[in-house]
């Protein structure tokens, strides 16, 4: 059979990658192991316009954020689902240093529709905001397992999900054509997050995976319709509550682990401290794709044109792909120029050998 492009990962990068494909009439082939270890379950799947402790725009934010929010809107009405939540988020201070960055950010122009009002400390009863608190404007959050599960379902409708691991060995890159079993395609894109680390043609770009780990949690606390942040976050889900998320760059595995609980347990109790007993109904985990740079690897092979990358979105994907999937197959398919922060062929000379 033959098709356009063969992805490999159906993750948040691969299918918004093989959706953008598929929307402009290209023929795909998508190959996934059932999500094992996949992030993208996991994941809070928060839009967040602001980011790190030293209270930086996200990066490409400007255009990613107002394409992701037209994309999902579009995008529930194709999938038949509702996964796109537009969500404040309440940022918590934890000392008035911290209070003080915030109160800089509010002055600079390119911030100023971002920073929502200030709330004076102890303006919420049942949450810790003793050194006061902003609003964060433009942010979302997309509900993650919803959203993939209807991914699932489409590419099953259509006929091109394959789900099974993806064998390298069988990959033959000897015609003008790549040949993969019974397929025959112009170019294959893979979209593996952190286990590219396995994949022999990209494995030598600079990866920094990183595990994390999220509590569902029951409770009778009386939470506000924002997402809450204080260091970890918190947000309501469903008739329960989420609290992330840890991060452990040293085992690379989907074992939750009882430090990563306490550790949860802890935040919760510190945003919400009048909440009492909380009870633990889910604890689950997955490996960020990170990277090194803290930007994505998008782009080609240095010497096999055929073989593509889009992966290594961390902790943003649901904010980041989008767009650039948009991005990506605008430069597959019309020649358009790569970000230059985010082309891999800025890592070529000094890693790939």
């Amino acid at each position: 059979m033959e098709v356009d492009y063969i992805v490999v990962g159906q993750g948040i990068a691969g299918s918004c990658m093989a959706f953008e494909l598929m929307r402009r009439g290209l023929k795909v082939a998508v190959f996934d192991d059932s999500w094992k270890w996949a992030a993208c379950i996991v994941a809070a799947g928060v839009i967040n316009p602001i980011t790190g402790k030293r209270l930086v725009k996200s990066w490409r934010s400007e255009v990613a954020h107002t394409a992701a929010k037209k994309f999902y809107a579009n995008l529930e009405g194709i999938l038949n689902a509702k996964f796109y939540h537009e969500r404040r988020i309440l940022q918590m201070c934890r000392s008035p240093e911290e209070d003080s960055l915030w109160r800089e950010r509010i002055n600079i122009p390119e911030y100023a529709d971002l920073i929502g009002e200030y709330n004076p400390p102890n303006s919420f009863s049942d949450l810790n905001d003793s050194f006061g608190s902003y609003f964060i404007n433009r942010s979302a959050w997309v509900e993650c397992p919803v959203l993939m599960k209807a991914f699932k379902s489409f590419f099953e409708g259509k006929k091109v999900l394959i789900e099974s691991p993806f064998s390298y060995e069988t990959l033959k890159l000897d015609g003008e054509c790549l040949e993969y079993e019974n397929l025959s395609a112009r170019k294959i894109i893979f979209c593996e997050g952190w286990r590219v680390r396995e994949n022999p043609f990209f494995k030598w770009l600079p990866m920094r995976p990183a595990k994390g780990e999220v509590l569902t949690l029951k409770s009778n606390a009386i939470l506000p319709d924002h997402i809450l942040h204080r260091g970890h976050w918190i947000m309501k889900y469903r008739d329960f509550f989420r609290v992330g998320s840890t991060w452990d760059r040293e085992n690379l595995n989907c074992i939750p682990t009882p430090s990563a609980r306490a550790e949860l347990l802890s935040a919760a109790e510190n945003i919400l401290p009048k909440a009492g007993e909380f009870a633990v109904i889910e604890h689950s985990c997955g490996i960020r794709p990170c990277t090194a740079t803290t930007r994505p690897h998008i782009g080609v092979h240095p010497k096999d044109n055929r073989l593509l990358s889009f992966n290594g979105f961390g902790s943003k994907g649901f904010a980041l792909c989008p767009y650039f999937a948009g991005h990506f197959a605008d430069f597959l398919e019309c020649g358009t120029p790569l970000d230059s922060e985010g082309n891999l062929a800025r890592h070529v000379k000094k890693f790939f050998r």
